[in-house]
């Protein structure tokens, strides 16, 4: 047996081996990855019905990892000047309404789309066809928004006698929706077991997705551009595609990787369907980003922020070197051996210490609340640390403006929760679009539609613009009803009617005069009496010899 010879090292060669890359001293280890448990349990999750994870984590190997010499100096100041398209102000823009920025997003073709597979699918399935028609799609998609403002434990209540609520129930008859709800599709069945088709989980919903997030690309994007994760709310089983992430605040559903700018507006997303679905055979959090950024203007300097799930120090050289100057956190276990300061000795320094290595040290100072003092005190915060915050929420922004007024159904059927997730995704961008073309034209805020009064405009457009008056009640009226309109009389003041949308009221479509009893004001010149009202619209108008305010309403 051969002797092994000892090799004696001096102090400055040992410490030079100790930290040489590749190194498995036990310097190495005393990394603790104990501190960032908590936040990989958080941001990783598992699939429900596939206990095969396909959220793999990057590997962070040395033979992968580029080799860095870290210094602590100031580096090289780097021009990061935006040099994409600004925005434009439409010409048209006085003429658009919500509806109009709505189908911006969801086009007609998406919605005749849904009729035809409706169509097709009540006929495989009964053997003749509901023979609904984008009007009627239309108008199912108008009521699920109302139904998404003013919520009523199930559906069925909107109808009831002791609850019924007109501007739904006056719609359509309760069967009709239950069997437009019963056939709604999007996709052939068919055609699922194609070759092409056989391993994609999205299939179902594939029609709406893609045509949604076309649309969503057309919009010039922003400078400042966050990626992250949303989850669409979902308990349904059999999709294959459902996550639990037990540390969210929505535990069960789909998740939906997102590219949103400052403003919430999504620009881009795909939603996860696993390792064993079509296209997405290497979904790894490197993937997930370069995935959402090829459709993102290269060497533009688009400023891209993320979490520490998706970032590693490769991932930062390649979007570097396409030309996304890029803000993250960084897990401790991804830093690549730099030697910064511990979060244990960070604590020690007192709050606003900060280390840094070949990083922006600049600075500024930010309120933030003292529990001690019970009071907000001045703390210094890296300048880098500063616009991180103030742009990564984009996705969180997007995600809350959904939750706000979330179009909801009831359904064993997944894909349907995608279908009218796609339509919250689309009145969620017209509204931000809206709100972009406002400050363009400097129109002031208190002059800007809210988000609620913006749903509720697309909500009755789609069931109005274009389309026949309301379904109306059989038979003669109730005695309920006969009693409530004698206490209206008797009151002297009658409601008012809401004017109709300006582009419900100039569809030029069923809009019929009606006579009824009773005399009102004329809604257009303020000055006559007339019996006369629009049947769609709801108003009264003059319609005599002297004028024909029924006619200027619905043209002026």
């Amino acid at each position: 047996m051969e002797k092994q010879t000892k090799i004696r090292y001096g102090t400055e060669k040992a410490i030079q081996y100790i930290l040489a890359p590749g190194s498995d001293s036990e310097l190495s280890e005393l990394e603790d990855d104990d501190d960032c448990v908590d936040e990989v349990a958080a941001n990783e999750c598992c699939e429900a019905d596939n206990p095969e994870s396909d959220d793999s984590d990057v590997d962070d190997s040395e033979e992968t990892t580029p080799v860095f010499k870290w210094k602590k100096k100031e580096p090289e100041a780097i021009d990061v000047s935006f040099s994409g398209a600004e925005f434009t102000l439409p010409d048209n823009v006085h003429e658009l309404s919500p509806f109009s920025y709505f189908k911006m997003f969801w086009d007609d073709t998406i919605t005749q789309n849904i009729v035809e597979q409706t169509n097709l699918y009540s006929v495989q399935q009964t053997g003749s066809s509901i023979s609904t028609t984008k009007d009627e799609i239309e108008k199912l998609i108008g009521l699920q928004m109302k139904m998404g403002i003013v919520k009523m434990p199930n559906y069925e209540l909107y109808w009831e006698k002791e609850l019924r609520y007109e501007p739904i129930a006056s719609v359509m008859p309760s069967k009709r929706y239950k069997k437009l709800r019963q056939f709604l599709h999007v996709n052939d069945n068919s055609k699922k077991d194609d070759p092409d088709n056989k391993d994609n989980r999205l299939y179902k919903v594939l029609p709406v997705i893609e045509g949604v997030r076309q649309n969503c690309l057309k919009v010039e994007p922003e400078i400042s551009h966050s990626i992250d994760e949303q989850i669409i709310p979902a308990k349904t089983k059999y999709s294959g595609i459902r996550q639990y992430n037990p540390k969210k605040p929505t535990k069960w559903g789909f998740k939906n990787f997102v590219r949103a700018g400052k403003s919430g507006m999504i620009y881009d997303f795909f939603i996860y369907a696993g390792a064993k679905s079509t296209g997405q055979e290497k979904c790894t959090s490197e993937s997930v980003v370069l995935k959402l950024c090829e459709s993102l203007a290269k060497n533009c300097n688009h400023l891209l922020f993320f979490d520490n799930w998706f970032a590693t120090l490769p991932l930062m050289l390649k979007l570097k070197s396409l030309g996304y100057p890029t803000t993250a956190t960084v897990r401790a276990n991804r830093i690549a051996k730099c030697p910064l300061k511990s979060e244990k000795q960070l604590k020690k320094d007192g709050r606003g210490s900060f280390d840094y290595r070949t990083d922006d040290t600049s600075s500024k100072k930010v309120k933030r609340w003292d529990g001690k003092a019970k009071k907000h005190v001045d703390v210094k915060c890296p300048d880098v640390v500063c616009q991180y915050n103030e742009s990564m929420g984009g996705v969180d922004l997007a995600d809350m403006l959904i939750a706000l007024y979330r179009t909801k159904i009831k359904t064993k059927r997944w894909y349907l929760k995608v279908l009218f997730h796609c339509v919250d995704i689309a009145k969620v961008n017209a509204w931000i679009l809206y709100r972009r073309h406002c400050d363009m034209g400097k129109v002031p805020k208190k002059q800007q539609q809210p988000l609620l009064d913006f749903n509720i405009a697309i909500a009755e457009s789609l069931i109005k613009c274009g389309k026949s008056g309301m379904a109306r009640k059989r038979g003669r009226p109730s005695l309920e009803e006969a009693e409530l309109r004698a206490t209206a009389e008797k009151r002297g003041r009658k409601p008012d009617t809401p004017l109709p949308a300006k582009v419900i009221r100039l569809d030029s479509s069923h809009h019929w005069p009606e006579y009824k009893e009773s005399k009102n004001r004329c809604r257009h010149c303020k000055l006559g009496f007339s019996r006369v009202y629009c049947d769609k619209c709801n108003v009264c108008l003059c319609l005599s010899n002297a004028r024909n305010c029924f006619r200027d309403f619905h043209t002026l």
